[in-house]
């Protein structure tokens, strides 16, 4: 995914970047094992933050996927909203996808849908970027249901 090395490495871009950018480059950062980028995008309050970052860095490494291709990205939906939380304002993105694999030994694929919530920390937090919050599982749409998504390959 030639689409996200510029997020994985530009802290600029990943600034700027939308949530839906940052879902591809996390896709993309858990698929060429950019352990650095998946730790950086999420977000402090995610159940699974650790403080003990070179820690969780190592057990992200374990469980990278190593058994895995990942395919596809596929985005389903993307909405933002702000919601007023006392005096201060957050700023919320879902992004809806299907993330496909192959597993490398069978050559079975598989598949699953995520909604994924972001949040901006504020500037103070990777330039106020979108950070990982939580995702929720579930099972992708049948092939003969029309999404209408866009593909990345």
């Amino acid at each position: 995914m030639k689409c996200c090395g510029k997020i994985h490495k530009d802290a600029s871009a990943y600034a700027s970047a939308t949530a839906e950018q940052v879902v591809r480059a996390r896709y993309s950062a858990y698929a060429k094992r950019e352990v650095d980028f998946i730790v950086g995008s999420t977000h402090p309050l995610n159940k699974n933050f650790m403080a003990d970052i070179e820690h969780w860095k190592k057990t992200i490494k374990e469980n990278c996927y190593d058994n895995f291709e990942l395919t596809k990205c596929t985005i389903i939906s993307e909405s933002y909203e702000t919601i007023q939380d006392g005096n201060t304002e957050k700023e919320i993105g879902k992004v809806c996808f299907v993330a496909e694999m192959t597993q490398v030994d069978s050559r079975e694929n598989t598949s699953f849908m995520e909604t994924s919530t972001f949040e901006r920390a504020g500037q103070h937090i990777r330039g106020g970027a979108w950070l990982y919050k939580e995702g929720v599982i579930a099972e992708p749409p049948s092939d003969d249901d029309d999404d209408g998504g866009e593909e990345e390959e």
